[in-house]
Formats: structure tokens, C-alpha cells, sequence
């Protein structure tokens, strides 16, 4: 009995790595590409600061899923995610700017190839953001207690259209003719 202990932790701990590196989606870019992968660039014209948000429908639960989340800009400005080669809908939107309206694509993936994504932001007006500021500390009757400070400021408002041009050969990032 205590012998299988030992093997059971091991075992769920393998199990756990490979669950936790299938689920990991990252920006890549290697130096080529990997069997079985084709790869999707994304990337604006009028960007240079925009954290993405990319989503994969999943035919199985009828819903779209994260597939990549970050706050932090790509390098160069262009998001380069690896696909399993075929047909994938995604819904694309911007973290650090309001978007109204998403823009739902689909993007047929070729092995070894990338298929560039262009995005287009359009101006859909203004909007009111409404910001809170939440303070711990000490009150003005030596308390502890929590402050609240809300605030408001106008900001612009986007609807995103997305452009799939054709696969093309796979190049690094930083040659593609878009990468800046």
C-alpha cells in the first residue's frame, strides 16, 4: 500500500504539467515553423498599445473560450497565436479600449503557413467611463476603514472589423511585412 503512494503523487504531477502546458496558448514566434502548426498574425494599422483579447468558439459547448488574455502589448504590435491547422471562429477585442462591437471571424489555418489578420478600428463615438478608486487606511476619526473615490471621463468608443488576407509562407515575426 505504501509503495503506491509514491507513484500516484508522481503520476498526478505528470498529469497535472501536461494539463497546465496543453492549456497554455502563448505569443510565439519560433524560428520555424513546428509540424502540425499553422499560425495566425494579428495586428492594426492605427495600433501601437493595444492589449488583446482573443476567444475560439468550442463546437462542444456552443460557446467561445479564452485562448489568449494579456495585459501587455506584443512585441512589435502583432499577436502571433499557433493553431491546429483548419477552420477556427474566433472573436477578437481590445482589453484597454472600449469596443462595442467585437469582431467575430473565421480563419481557415494552413500547416506550416501564417494567415495574417488585420484589424480595423472605427470610431463609433464617445462614451462616459466610470472609474472607482478603493482605498484602505486610516479615517479622519482614526478608524480603519475603506474610501471610495468615483470619478468620470469621456472616452472613444470602437467597432472592430477584421480583414483575413491569404496564407503565406512562415517567416518570424519581425520580417513580415506588417511587423514592426
Amino acid at each position: 500500500m505504501n509503495r503506491l503512494k509514491p507513484i500516484k503523487f508522481w503520476m498526478l504531477t505528470l498529469a497535472g504539467a501536461l494539463w497546465v502546458a496543453g492549456c497554455a496558448t502563448l505569443d510565439v514566434n519560433p524560428p520555424q515553423a513546428r509540424a502540425n502548426t499553422g499560425y495566425v498574425d494579428f495586428y492594426a494599422e492605427s495600433s501601437d498599445e493595444l492589449n488583446w483579447e482573443v476567444l475560439r468558439f468550442d463546437d462542444r459547448t456552443q460557446s467561445f473560450r479564452s485562448l489568449y488574455s494579456e495585459l501587455k502589448v506584443p512585441p512589435g504590435g502583432v499577436l502571433r497565436l499557433a493553431f491546429v491547422p483548419g477552420h477556427h471562429r474566433l472573436r477578437v477585442t481590445f482589453l484597454n479600449r472600449i469596443v462595442t462591437v467585437p469582431a467575430v471571424l473565421e480563419v481557415a489555418v494552413e500547416d506550416g503557413k501564417i494567415t495574417p489578420v488585420r484589424f480595423t478600428m472605427i470610431n463609433a463615438g464617445t462614451g462616459t467611463v466610470e472609474t472607482r478608486d478603493l482605498n484602505y487606511g486610516g479615517t479622519g476619526k482614526g478608524r480603519y476603514g475603506r474610501r471610495v473615490k468615483i470619478g468620470n471621463e469621456e472616452a472613444v468608443m470602437y467597432r472592430l472589423t477584421a480583414e483575413v488576407g491569404p496564407a503565406a509562407a512562415y517567416l518570424p515575426r519581425e520580417r513580415m511585412p506588417y511587423g514592426h
